[in-house]
């Protein structure tokens, strides 16, 4: 896993547009980045392209990082995740449609050898598994799946108000559990 420090300074260098910073930093995240992007659009190709759009989006905005305010990898992966759910919403609407998944499949691999890693992700299959069902599919399919909230409640059969409550009870659960588990 790549340090903090490290990518935060080779953030501030490719925002005065430094090639080899940029180079650095992509060797140092895209192993950990591309995963983001296949689990969302479900295809090697795709997830490429994706990741190669969200690089060049971390090339623009490495200004707009602020330091303290979150890790640069979790900086970086909204940015690819955001790309992702982009790039599949302007897939062709008879794509296959958001189907429940087996929930042990999502928590249960790990996308990168690395310990600290497969630990925060047991934790979170952990906590995940404690929250009632329509909030962790609820979860699921809007962060997972990059299903919108509308997309959501006609998968639920429910009402767009209760899907927003459902994830917003869901993830605020998620965060203490995440935080008592933590300690």
């Amino acid at each position: 896993m790549p340090e903090i420090a490290e990518l935060e300074k080779l953030l501030q260098k490719i925002a005065l547009a430094d090639q080899q910073a940029f180079r650095d930093f992509y060797d140092a995240t895209a192993a950990h980045l591309y995963p983001v992007a296949l689990r969302i659009l479900r295809e090697e190709g795709r997830a490429a392209e994706c990741l190669q759009d969200a690089f060049v989006k971390i090339w623009l905005k490495a200004s707009e990082y602020q330091m303290g305010r979150g890790a640069p990898l979790a900086w970086a992966a909204a940015i690819v995740r955001y790309q992702a759910i982009d790039d599949l919403r302007r897939l062709p609407k008879d794509q296959p449609g958001w189907e429940e998944e087996d929930w042990e499949h999502w928590g249960g691999q790990a996308s990168s050898p690395d310990a600290s890693m497969f630990s925060e992700r047991k934790r979170l299959q952990d906590c995940l598994g404690q929250l009632p069902s329509d909030q962790r599919q609820a979860i699921s399919q809007a962060f997972y799946r990059a299903a919108s909230y509308e997309e959501v409640a006609r998968f639920a059969g429910e009402a767009l108000g209760t899907v927003k409550s459902w994830i917003r009870r869901g993830l605020l659960s998620l965060r203490d559990c995440l935080h008592h588990a933590s300690e």
